[in-house]
Parts: structure tokens; sequence; C-alpha cells
């Protein structure tokens, strides 16, 4: 009888034990899924800078791991001096651009009244680590690994996850926004996470892949192209801004990415400009950014 009831007691202990959390990660047939209750974020955050209108500060943040290296993704973070909660954006550079370098176009939004918070992205600045090219990256899809273009759009849902848990940032009031890379980065995020109010992709565009599976590794690259995913954003707003000038991501196929969204959505050709942020941009942007936050 004693005998029994220790076992019976080591069975309601070992059942009643909490479950690990569930993993977040997920690709259905040429679709990434990261779940919304990606954990708590464990992160760290101090003052860089105050000036008038607005206080930087350094941010790092424990980010999925890549094979077995440890990632930590580091960031900046604007915020408007304010009496009240602000509306906050998520900001994600292009392509080898430091969050440093990214800095001028937070500065800028911050002025807006709103909070930034761009992010060196993997193998860049203080990130560093690993940044592979889709050839290389599929052949860690293939492997049945999380790959790195799938790490970065999780990256950008991180980022949101922490300034959800910022004091002074209005939780449920956030956005992504995103140059180039970014900005491809940003419209999955948006369309895997419907909490975020919407998505500002700068000179951006999808690689307009065939849905139809015609190579081994088409569902690979359905699965890391805005094409695929842009649609699933509405009724969250997309806004589009593209240099007529571009000659790194031709206008065109901006506007083929952006005739695959629902509505509502803007598109505004910057003319005069080239490859990413110009300040005539600037207007467009500051309205873009108001409607998405409009109550």
């Amino acid at each position: 009888m004693i005998v029994l009831i220790v076992v019976t007691a080591s069975l309601i202990i070992f059942y009643s034990k909490p479950s690990p959390p569930q993993n977040p990660y997920a690709f259905k047939n040429d679709t990434l899924y990261y779940l919304q209750d990606r954990g708590q974020p464990d992160y760290e955050i101090s003052v860089k800078e105050v000036t008038d209108n607005y206080t930087v500060y350094n941010i790092d943040f424990q980010s999925r791991n890549f094979l077995n290296y440890t990632t930590r993704i580091y960031g900046l973070l604007f915020v408007p001096i304010s009496n009240s909660d602000v509306p906050g954006l998520v900001l994600l550079p292009g392509g080898s651009v430091s969050k440093e370098a990214e800095a001028h176009l937070a500065s800028k939004i911050a002025n807006m009244g709103y909070a930034a918070l761009t992010i060196d992205q993997r193998g860049i600045g203080q990130t560093g680590g690993y940044y592979l090219w889709i050839q290389e990256d599929y052949e860690v899809f293939v492997q049945d690994e999380e790959p790195i273009q799938h790490l970065s759009v999780f990256d950008g849902l991180r980022a949101y996850d922490v300034l959800r848990n910022i004091n002074g940032i209005e939780h449920d009031d956030i956005a992504i926004a995103g140059e180039s890379m970014g900005g491809r980065y940003a419209i999955i995020a948006a369309a895997i996470d419907k909490r975020l109010k919407g998505v500002i992709a700068i000179s951006s565009a999808g690689f307009h892949v065939p849905d139809t599976p015609v190579y081994p590794y088409t569902n690979y690259l359905l699965s890391i192209d805005p094409d695929h995913y842009i649609d699933k954003i509405s009724p969250n707003k997309v806004f589009m801004l593209h240099g007529n000038n571009d000659t790194t991501i031709n206008i065109n196929d901006a506007k083929i990415t952006y005739n695959l969204a629902g509505e509502p959505k803007r598109f505004f050709t910057a003319d005069g400009c080239g490859h990413g942020y110009c300040d005539v941009m600037y207007d467009e942007l500051k309205e873009d950014l108001r409607l998405i936050f409009i109550k």
C-alpha cells in the first residue's frame, strides 16, 4: 500500500508538471508560421542619449538560435519625450545596413511622435553571427533546420514582443516597417502576426515566384516571397513607398507586389529618388503612420 501511494504521488507530480513552451516555428507546404505565443522576451535596455525631443536607448534581446549558434539581437530604440504612451514601430534596415545608419530614419519617426526600434540584423554590427544568402540558406532548409531567412522574420516579430513590454509605448498600437530586404521581412511578419497594426515597405518588392511548384526549391522560395503573404495582411494597412529612379529594385516590381495586397493600401511614388528612404517620402511616411495609428 505504501509503495502504491508513492507511485501514485509520483505520477501526479509528473503529469502536473508544466509542459515546456511550444516551438513557435512551423512550416506547412509553402508557408512560414510563427505562433503569437512566443514567450516572454529576454531583453536588456539602457539609456544611450537624451535629446530635447526623444530618448535613445541601447537594447538587446535573445532571439532564436541558428543551428547551434546563440543569437542576440542588438538595436537602438528611439522614444519621444511625452506625457502619455506613444505608438511604436519596428524598423528593419536593408541588407548590410547597420542600426546606426538606420538611426537617421528612426530619429525622424521619433520626431513625428512614434517610438522606433531598429536593429542590427543577423551578420551585421553588434549582432554579428551568420547571415546566409538564399542558395546557402536553402541547403539549411532541406535539412529540416530553421533557415536564416525565416529567422530574420522572427527577429522582427521578437522586436515587436520587446516593444510590447516597454513602459511608455502603447502595447496594442505597434506596427512594422522596413527598407529593401527589411521591407520584405516586414511584410511577411505583418501577415504572420495580425496584432501588428500594419506595414510600411520602402523600396521593397516580392520575388514573383509562381505558385505552381516547378523546382524542388519552389516551396522554400514561396516561403520567403512577400507576394505569397501580402494579401493576408488585410484588413490591416499596407503602405509602399518607392523611388522612380530605383535601380536596385525596379518600381514596377514593387507595383506587382502592391497589386496583390488587399485593402486598405496606398502606393507612393517618390519622384527622383533612388533606392531606400529619401526626404521626398517624408510627408507620405508621416501620413501613413497617422493612418496606421488613427483611433
